[in-house]
């Protein structure tokens, strides 16, 4: 069916233009100011005028060497970077008029980035031009001129010559084909960089005349420029409805003096306009007023502070907030709603969008927006899910809990900032609180992969405190934080409890220094963290070594304000002897009351002592108040004895045991045998050992579809970027040819027991339709930090025995462990392949208590829940000599100790003895690895039968000796060091420098130092797994072959 305009003959840019100029109606199409700097002194431009200047400056663009292209089926480029103002639009139109594609190049972009824009959508044998406006920084012109063909805007000097001419010539004959031109390239814009660099989007002029449906028949004043997209959309619905588009020039800033200037002059039905200039015009009443004579405020382009939204709408303001993007036109609005709803922040898609919507859980209450194919403003696709051709707009959404198809945005998926303990914070609505005080400009929240999150201030310029005549330059940052700090407060009294900010976590930003921003006003929080990674770093270097009070309390006493502390935090503890952790205490609690104990006790200069999981270490607020007492009194009790912290520990164990061993009765069905078409869901796919199982699987014949689950870091969402993430991955490891055709990249939280954080919920469910199979490698290596940090990965594991237990097939779970959960044997002993009795023997280590956790609950699993599922206990993992590359990672224990002696100048040039405890090297290369778990799965076709133990030890069975064989044939490489004792070893690496360039092996100092002696060789029966697997029986030994010289060459080549 024809849409209005088809039936007038529209259906290009130009013949709207066209027609316009012949209407009998000549009402003003749009008005800028006279002057350049002007915001007032309105000119106004019929229909019949513009056609005029843009006829005429199309003779002006062919006379400098761009004549009218008469090939209509070729797309020519040309750059087109300046502030909006009458003469870039008359330019823009111009060169679509001789049919040329303008690409708007924000004048924000560094030259390179504006040439690789360029040519990403030209043609290699096209010419490269680029019109560029007056006002462009003499330093950028000077380098896109050593790139490009650089051109001066046309002026209107040059096109406003024959004002008496009022003949209305026909458009070009190449764009008035009516056949051809309306799905042809009318304009490109690109989108902001937030996320990284921009990227083009590209607009045929049905696409862009598609703006009409939303047109209002109301004059209009647009604050954003042309290049944003929902400008350029309300420009051209004012030119489809013959209404005036009232304008400010790009010369000039918007301030709250200026724009109510030009509103109140202007007198507009609709303002299009970004929550920035709403909030300026909010702070005063002639602003407010100046919105109240409006029919109605259309917002878009970021979020709309809920406070300044509510603020207009009770003074009368009818505030309607619009959502789209240049990838998906508009899709949701509120600006059409009936007068008595106040729901502004609220937004329904128009009828004719909502076929081609879906709304994916994410997280509980939590919505992703995808756009489905088919809607006439959708012009990219970034996946396949849950539809082909869709694109997920990463933007997440709640509901409104009883209107229906009504959704609140409130967050990006890109924002969210992940803390290191699960919690997940969304930024924007704390942001928007604190910028809400006239001295601050912008507000960043920071804080992934950290413990808390903290708070970038950035000052703004021109405000004054309300206190002060003098300007707030004059202000100290503690001054300045004095002043902001209740808006802080008010903003943590709205916020979740792991998403408040304390006072020594906000860094106030010089004035001299900007926020990087997109040319929408919203934060590019990627460039933010890089330009201010040394401030957020000091930030929370501060938070460990700052002493914020000084509460200087007896061991009574401590233990006292502790259990007062830990019962003000709602939990039910009888006195100074429960244990925390049995109390429901979290690590994120734990955290929590950390920090708590910083900030009011006094330690005597030894914050540092006072570690992360201090609490849990501590188990109690008895013991906890001996340790505060001991560090403060430095009378070396700082540090938990092994028993006491062992049997703290064993507490925890249990608990997580019991917790995690517990699955619900609904979760557990009827399962079918699976077919011979195997599908495998696996973790870890990023890492070392996941990237060669990876490779195995794809090499797998009866393997037909491989399921990665990547973990996401923040920066993007999508199938898309999944893969790149993987793919990135895949190189490093040396698989940078590997076919993926039989793998679907998937983001998830294992954490979330609903569908695991898989975004397109239908996803999971598939997941459960097809999965045979689930090998399990993600976990957190870090020897470093306590077993209750592990709980997240413990809840993965968890949620993944569920799946099993809710999916059609009886699947096969593998669970990848450690020979850790065993460390503290003294030996000698030989390790059986199956379950480990005591919790003890375990050690200290959180890491390996949370793999001996994981244990226990695969080992419930499959007596109580009769899963399938076993459990691997892997030891240490070398390169291998078949597949990937030989660089042993160099952060690892192993090579750590090693390399120094690579090293020259500098370095302790030594390496030690073991002793007899630790002195064989059961090490295993990671391909042979990787082959075994497929042939213990069942999926190799030498091993079709799945092994049917539940325990399975993977170690090397051809061993060899440290100091017998191991370093001889590191000497036989060419390095020289000496081979000292264990001890006399430490001595001279704590004695040794720090610098950890030359000196590496420091960084795991306090790691080697708790190690204990072992009285005898630990070794590990691999009878079973070696009956189960033919890649483990013939599995070499590392220094067969001369394969350790390969390994010691990458170590070199990296160094």
């Amino acid at each position: 069916m024809a849409s209005p305009l088809e039936d007038q003959g529209i259906r290009t840019l130009s013949q709207l233009f066209h027609k316009r100029a012949l209407d009998q109606d000549q009402t003003p199409l749009l008005a800028f100011p006279r002057s350049k700097n002007g915001f007032t002194d309105f000119e106004r431009f019929s229909g019949r005028t513009l056609y005029r200047f843009i006829n005429e400056a199309a003779k002006c663009l062919a006379d400098r060497g761009l004549p009218l292209q008469v090939n209509h089926h070729e797309r020519v480029v040309i750059g087109v970077c300046a502030p909006t103002d009458l003469d870039y639009l008359v330019t823009i139109f111009a060169l679509i008029h001789l049919g040329y594609v303008p690409m708007q190049i924000s004048p924000r972009l560094a030259p390179n980035a504006m040439v690789a824009l360029l040519k990403m959508v030209q043609s290699a044998e096209q010419r490269s031009v680029m019109v560029c406006g007056t006002s462009l920084a003499p330093e950028k012109l000077h380098s896109l001129r050593q790139e490009l063909e650089v051109y001066s805007l046309i002026t209107r000097d040059e096109y406003d010559q024959d004002v008496d001419n009022d003949q209305v010539h026909a458009p070009p004959g190449n764009v008035n084909n009516i056949v051809n031109s309306q799905n042809r390239p009318c304009i490109i814009l690109h989108s902001s960089g937030s996320t990284g660099l921009p990227k083009p989007i590209v607009y045929n002029h049905r696409m862009l005349l598609a703006g009409a449906i939303y047109g209002m028949e109301a004059t209009a004043f647009i604050t954003m420029p042309f290049s944003h997209a929902l400008g350029m959309m309300s420009y051209v619905q004012a030119f489809i409805k013959r209404r005036t588009a009232f304008a400010l020039s790009g010369h000039v800033p918007q301030t709250h003096a200026t724009v109510t200037a030009a509103l109140t002059e202007a007198k507009p039905g609709i303002l299009w306009t970004v929550p920035y200039v709403l909030k300026l015009l909010s702070e005063r009443p002639e602003g407010i007023e100046a919105l109240k004579n409006c029919r109605v405020i259309g917002c878009g382009g970021s979020r709309l502070p809920d406070e300044v939204g509510d603020l207009l709408t009770s003074h009368g303001v009818k505030v309607g907030s619009q959502f789209g993007s240049t990838e998906t036109g508009l899709i949701l609005s509120s600006m059409y709603r009936p007068p008595e709803d106040k729901l502004w922040n609220y937004l329904r898609p128009p009828p004719h969008v909502v076929p081609y919507l879906r709304f994916e859980l994410v997280s509980q209450g939590q919505y992703e927006c995808v756009v489905l194919d088919g809607h006439t403003g959708k012009i990219m696709s970034n996946s396949d899910l849950p539809e082909p051709n869709s694109w997920r707009t990463g933007d997440l959404f709640e509901p409104h809990p009883v209107l229906p198809n009504a959704w609140k945005f409130i967050a990006r998926l890109d924002d969210r900032i992940g803390l290191i303990n699960g919690e997940k914070v969304l930024p924007l609505p704390f942001e928007s609180r604190v910028r809400d005080h006239p001295l601050v400009k912008e507000a960043v929240m920071f804080g992934i992969d950290q413990e808390v999150p903290g708070l970038l201030l950035f000052r703004a310029k021109d405000a004054v405190p309300s206190s002060s005549s003098s300007r707030q330059e004059t202000l100290s940052d503690d001054e300045f934080l004095d002043l902001v700090w209740p808006t802080v407060v008010h903003a943590n009294s709205q916020a979740e409890s792991f998403s408040q900010v304390t006072r020594e976590m906000v860094v106030v930003v010089p004035e001299s220094r900007e926020c990087p921003m997109t040319d929408k006003n919203s934060i590019k929080r990627g460039q933010v963290y890089r330009e201010f990674a040394e401030e957020i770093a000091a930030a929370y270097k501060t938070l460990v070594h700052k002493k914020a009070q000084s509460l200087r309390l007896s061991e009574a006493e401590l233990e006292e304000w502790i259990v007062d502390a830990v019962r003000s935090r709602g939990f039910a503890i009888q006195d100074a002897a429960t244990d925390f952790f049995s109390a429901g205490m979290d690590s994120l609690q734990a955290t929590h009351l950390r920090a708590h104990i910083l900030r009011n006790i006094d330690l005597g200069g030894h914050e540092e002592e006072c570690s992360a999981m201090i609490a849990f270490e501590c188990g109690n607020a008895g013991s906890l108040a001996s340790r505060l007492y001991a560090i403060r009194t430095g009378n070396g009790q700082g540090e938990p004895s092994d028993k006491s912290s062992l049997s703290k520990s064993t507490i925890q164990m249990n608990a997580l045991i019991d917790r995690y061993s517990t699955f619900s009765s609904s979760e557990a069905k009827e399962t079918i045998p699976a077919s011979s078409n195997k599908v495998v869901v696996l973790t870890g796919a990023t890492g070392f050992l996941g990237s060669h199982i990876l490779a195995a699987l794809i090499a797998t014949k009866s393997v037909d579809k491989i399921y990665v689950l990547i973990r996401p870091q923040h920066e993007k969402t999508g199938t898309a970027a999944a893969s790149s993430r993987l793919a990135a991955a895949l190189k490093d490891k040396g698989f940078a040819d590997l076919p993926l055709d039989k793998v679907i990249c998937v983001y998830h939280d294992l954490t979330e027991a609903d569908h695991l954080g898989i975004e397109p919920a239908h996803l999971y469910e598939a997941l459960k339709a097809e999965v045979t199979h689930i090998i399990h490698c993600a976990w957190a290596v870090n020897f470093t930090i306590s077993l209750a940090a592990f709980e997240p990965q413990i809840a993965g594991l968890h949620n993944l025995l569920s799946l099993c237990m809710q999916s059609k097939h009886r699947v096969c779970l593998q669970f990848c462990s450690s020979i850790g959960v065993v460390q503290a044997i003294q030996g000698p002993a030989v390790v059986p392949s199956q379950a480990i009795s005591s919790l003890e023997i375990c050690g200290e280590f959180g890491y390996a208590q949370s793999k001996f956790v994981g244990e226990r609950i695969v080992e419930s699993a499959v007596k109580n829940h009769g899963l399938s599922a076993m459990v691997l206990r892997i030891g240490q993992i070398v390169p291998g000599r078949r597949r990937g590359v030989k660089l042993w990672n160099p952060s690892e224990a192993v090579p750590l100790m090693i390399r120094p002696a690579i090293q020259s100048e500098g370095s302790i040039g030594a390496l030690p003895i073991l002793g007899p405890g630790r002195d064989v090297c059961d090490w295993i290369e990671v391909d042979t690895l990787a082959d075994t778990v497929v042939q213990l799965a069942g999926l190799d076709a030498a091993e079709s039968v799945p092994g049917s133990n539940v325990f399975y030890n993977l170690l090397n069975p051809r061993v060899f000796s440290w100091e017998k064989d191991l370093l001889p044939a590191l000497r036989d490489t060419g390095l020289v060091f000496d081979i000292l004792p264990w001890q006399e070893w430490l001595d001279r690496l704590e004695n040794s420098s720090d610098d950890l360039t030359i000196n590496p092996s420091k960084k795991l100092l306090g790691f080697w130092k708790n190690q204990r002696s072992r009285e005898g060789a630990l070794r590990f029966d691999t009878t079973v797994s070696e009956e189960a697997s033919s890649a483990l029986r013939q599995s070499l030994c590392l220094l067969d072959e001369g394969f350790i010289g390969q390994i010691v060459e990458a170590w070199k080549q990296a160094s």
